[in-house]
């Protein structure tokens, strides 16, 4: 198992993660089917599939095929067997990858 090595920066009086993993709890790959709407929508063809799904206890990684607006809130539901876990996240982060999706990091509300 690699370790990956982070460093503390002090900028303006706070303190923050430089390196490359900055997440307050360590992700697991999970199979589970995936949805992501907007908080506001009531119809369920506004649902967006989420693909490759990373869990933490803090937040969630995960694929779509439009970008994502920073900042933005969706609800995220997140079905394992008969069990959902219905949750509102907030975008943290969005970039496209190299198969034309985009992979979005997002926290937990």
């Amino acid at each position: 198992m690699s370790q990956t090595t982070n460093t503390v920066e002090a900028s303006g009086g706070s303190m923050r993660l430089v390196g490359a993993d900055r997440r307050r709890s360590e992700r697991q790959p999970h199979v589970a089917e995936a949805w992501l709407s907007s908080p506001t929508s009531t119809a369920p063809e506004d649902r967006i599939e989420v693909t490759s799904l990373n869990i933490s206890r803090h937040g969630v990684a995960f694929e779509v095929p439009k970008a994502l607006p920073t900042g933005q809130y969706y609800v995220m539901e997140i079905g394992v067997g008969n069990q959902r876990l219905v949750s509102e996240v907030r975008v943290v982060s969005c970039r496209r990858d190299d198969h034309m999706k985009y992979e979005i990091g997002a926290d937990f509300c």
